[in-house]
């Protein structure tokens, strides 16, 4: 009698035990992953004096004339880069190194204003009888056919896709304008190198 007892329990904890329903995991977590599209440069060496770098631009050295070109070449101000550029022939290193991003670098320069020198900038690389004209370049370009005009504002990208990690050098040429100077004292102006995301 017990052993029937015994089996009837077990035979209803069974059906029991069936009856009741399994349910799937209530809940799922999501991870999100925020990445900061984040953007910085240094650059080294953050001034620059034509034809104060070798002197060798016709006047004395530190001092300019019209209607010539001064490069940032630390080779030789009156030096014309080569095809392609070197690193010895470009004064200044910018250093993406922080972004998140590669980035494209681009060059804009002012007028030159108070002393005797004052130009505005052309724009367009040339130079005229009041305006200066100007371009960049970097290291790895063909100097002849890649330089970049140099603008006050809006030029155009000289280096496109720069790594994040990879410093470059860099450097700018400067044609003076063609009519002489009227009074002395330097003029000064102020050249930007701007870093965005490369799209």
């Amino acid at each position: 009698m017990r052993k029937v007892i015994v089996v009837i329990l077990a035979v209803l904890a069974l059906t029991v035990g069936m009856a009741v329903p399994a349910f799937a995991a209530p809940s799922v977590d999501v991870t999100i992953t925020a990445n900061p599209a984040y953007i910085t440069i240094a650059n080294v060496i953050t001034t620059w004096t034509l034809n104060d770098l070798v002197g060798d631009g016709v006047t004395p050295k530190g001092f300019i004339s019209p209607n010539t070109t001064y490069y940032a070449n630390p080779a030789g101000d009156a030096g014309t880069p080569s095809d392609p550029v070197t690193d010895a022939q470009c004064r200044f290193t910018v250093d993406p190194t922080g972004s998140s991003l590669n980035v494209d670098l681009k060059v804009n320069c002012g007028n030159f204003t108070g002393g005797g020198a004052i130009m505005p900038n052309s724009n367009s690389g040339s130079n005229s009888a009041t305006e200066f004209g100007g371009y960049s370049y970097c290291t790895g370009m063909t100097y002849s056919s890649g330089k970049v005009v140099m603008a006050a504002t809006g030029s155009t990208a000289m280096k496109t896709n720069l790594d994040k990690a990879t410093p470059i050098k860099w450097g700018a040429a400067i044609k003076t304008r063609s009519n002489a100077w009227t009074t002395s004292g330097a003029s000064t102006t102020t050249m930007t190198i701007t870093a965005t995301a490369t799209p």
